[in-house]
């Protein structure tokens, strides 16, 4: 009989161990933490039919959320189960906290927001916005920057080869002006992807 065996048979309480709603077992267990993380958990034997996703009930009626189930193991012999829980109102309160996910966004251009597993850049859309950008800067390099997005049309538009090198005549202009940089590399991006079959 191991250390924590000895404990939990010794000093531990019985739990209700409750999965979807129903009672499915009981066991003995030991509220305790982990030393060097402060973690609480409660220690439980192997016989315990506990996982993940359960609610163990201590005689007081507490409840406990099992948030983890890990296999605690000394000299190479297995301890316990370290059961990692929410208390019931630490539960409720993430819950409610995830069901009330806030996104406050201000300029996102160019960007994807949501869930969704397929994404398309407006290729058009981009080239657009790095003209209107281009238009309303103050920026000495004007031309240069025009040139940059006739030169991103022709190569989006199949007009030009993209081939290596084909911008780097104009990385010191792109230096200086990086704040184009973000629309150039976001209709490049568009197309690359819409040239993948």
């Amino acid at each position: 009989m191991n250390i924590a065996e000895q404990f939990i048979e010794r000093h531990g309480i019985t739990f209700q161990i409750e999965r979807n709603g129903q009672i499915v077992s009981h066991a003995q267990g030991l509220p305790n933490h982990e030393s060097a993380t402060a973690k609480a958990y409660i220690g439980m034997l192997k016989d315990a039919d506990v996982n993940s996703g359960d609610w163990l009930i201590n005689p007081e009626n507490e409840r406990f959320y099992v948030e983890d189930k890990v296999s605690d193991f000394a000299f190479g012999e297995f301890q316990q189960y370290k059961l990692f829980y929410l208390t019931e109102s630490e539960y409720k309160h993430k819950n409610t906290a995830q069901d009330h996910l806030t996104f406050n966004i201000g300029t996102a251009n160019n960007s994807v927001i949501g869930t969704q597993s397929v994404v398309t850049i407006n290729i058009d859309s981009a080239i657009k916005d790095a003209k209107e950008k281009i238009a309303s800067s103050n920026s000495n390099d004007k031309e240069e920057l025009q040139q940059i997005i006739s030169l991103l049309e022709m190569v989006v538009n199949n007009q030009v080869p993209p081939q290596k090198g084909l911008f780097s005549k104009f990385s010191a202009v792109m230096e200086r002006n990086s704040w184009i940089t973000g629309s150039i590399s976001s209709a490049l991006l568009g197309w690359l992807t819409s040239q993948i079959h």
